[in-house]
């Protein structure tokens, strides 16, 4: 199962492995208010793994999660890795990534990708989760980062135990789906070439981003596509250093890492852009990228990263750094709209009311028949995330909440069913308060793939509906 197809509120979720005390030792009270921040901002997707502080980021993650309702969130952790009850009194040797979760628990972790290591270590979470189930399940750190030469072996062993358990697991419903959780692209292609079984992802970190993307690129993402099998992107800073920090690879970033985000960001200053805006909408620009999973340990970092991934971005910003040699040449960029078939409207209007105002009224996902005089009708289901309205005409139109962001004013939506000539549609609606007196404007905007008819003619029709439904909130507030 595709994990775009079960995604249930936009492609951004929450990376839980800074909640392991990855580099630093935080408080329980912030792990949990980094969590919470997360999910009041609309967050629905949740990624942990037994290995992030050894068992504490499951633990922590599970906590908050209580608080909800099992079918509200999508959740998936990790195998490959056993935590065992006795304290480990020899140095850990974890390849590459020594010191990483050095504030975690004192258990000692085996590796183990059998068949029965996997279910253990499946066991093993949902106790430490408190949960019923997880959703995807990810063969963890199978590369050459951790094992060394050694990885082809361990490859070998999750290729005749993991991979064919975690198959069994999901013809028999008991996970959505699985893959790899890797940080390096060779592991992903020999999967990608295995003809026994199939995974359904990848969740591959660090090597679809802005700093590092070309052997992806190449080797993994057109693939990937082909087969259908999504990638989750992990990592989408570079370990750091794309959002102010000073780490690359987990590991202090070297000379020349400094110097190319020098590049890019004197590129971002001049177009006023968010460099970590530019990576998060990089890295999901690639038709092969479902969602994107931003670590943080911080609850004021959440807000950033939604933010971010709904900034509007010049598109010289995204010329001049393919021009400067920034990004790969062929790297799927988000003004690449043409290439990839696809169409936009927008429309917007000065309402004389307060933005406060404005959203009270607008805000609401069911609050449609409120405001825009051709939906009379409007019914909200899974758990207020899916819309099913009806239009003057007696069609039937379905739409699916993408993004909630309540601070900021705006939403966005997909279309899941309707009598329109587009398919991939994705909409914001946006208010925003004015620089002076009690005025605000409303934002609409939509990108769409045309089926049938031209782009232009896509394009007018959506101008037209926004337009009209902009000018009949204008009145509401005359």
């Amino acid at each position: 199962m595709q994990i775009r197809n079960v995604l249930l509120n936009g492609p951004l979720g929450l990376g839980a492995a800074p909640l392991g005390n990855m580099f630093r030792n935080i408080s329980e009270e912030e792990a949990a208010a980094t969590v919470d921040a997360a999910w009041k901002l609309g967050t629905r997707y949740f990624d942990t793994a037994p290995f992030y502080g050894v068992g504490l980021s499951e633990i922590r993650l599970g906590r908050v999660l209580a608080r909800h309702k099992r079918n509200d969130y999508l959740l998936s952790t990790k195998v490959g890795r056993l935590i065992l009850h006795e304290v480990e009194t020899e140095a850990r040797d974890f390849g590459e990534k020594n010191g990483l979760f050095e504030f975690g628990r004192p258990n000692k972790i085996v590796y183990d990708y059998s068949a029965d290591g996997t279910k253990r270590s499946i066991d093993d979470s949902l106790k430490r989760l408190g949960v019923d189930r997880i959703d995807f399940v990810w063969v963890h750190d199978i590369a050459q980062d951790f094992h060394g030469d050694a990885w082809l072996a361990q490859f070998e062993m999750a290729r005749t135990g993991a991979f064919r358990a975690l198959t069994q697991m999901r013809e028999q419903g008991m996970i959505k789906g699985w893959g790899l959780g890797v940080n390096l692209v060779e592991p992903c292609e020999l999967l990608l070439d295995l003809k026994e079984v199939k995974p359904d992802g990848f969740l591959l970190a660090g090597r679809y981003t802005l700093l590092d993307h070309e052997r992806a690129l190449q080797r993994v993402m057109p693939k990937a596509a082909g087969q259908n099998i999504d990638i989750v992107v992990g990592g989408p800073y570079s370990s750091g250093i794309l959002a102010g920090g000073a780490h690359f690879e987990y590991r202090p970033a070297p000379p020349e890492i400094l110097a190319r985000v020098e590049r890019i960001k004197v590129i971002a200053d001049r177009h006023n852009v968010a460099i970590k805006a530019a990576a998060l909408q990089f890295s999901l620009a690639h038709p092969a990228s479902a969602a994107i999973i931003p670590g943080a340990s911080r609850p004021e970092r959440i807000a950033e990263d939604h933010a971010a991934l709904m900034a509007t971005i010049p598109d010289d910003f995204w010329r001049e750094m393919r021009q400067q040699a920034l990004v790969a040449s062929d790297a799927p960029l988000p003004i690449d709209r043409e290439r990839n078939g696809l169409a936009e409207a927008s429309a917007s209007i000065d309402v004389s009311a307060s933005a406060d105002q404005v959203w009270r009224l607008i805000g609401g996902f069911g609050s449609l028949p409120d405001w825009l005089p051709y939906i009379p009708k409007s019914e909200l289901s899974a758990g207020g995330r899916v819309r099913h309205l009806a239009n003057l005409g007696g069609d039937t139109i379905v739409e699916r909440l993408e993004a909630f962001d309540d601070a900021a004013r705006s939403y966005s939506y997909s279309i899941l069913e309707a009598p329109f000539p587009v398919s991939g549609y994705l909409s914001t609606l946006r208010v925003q308060q004015a620089a002076e007196g009690n005025r605000s404007r409303v934002e609409w905007s939509g990108k769409f793939t045309p089926e049938g008819v031209s782009a232009a003619e896509a394009s007018r029709l959506f101008r037209r509906i926004f337009e009209d439904g902009l000018k009949a909130l204008a009145i509401k507030f005359t």
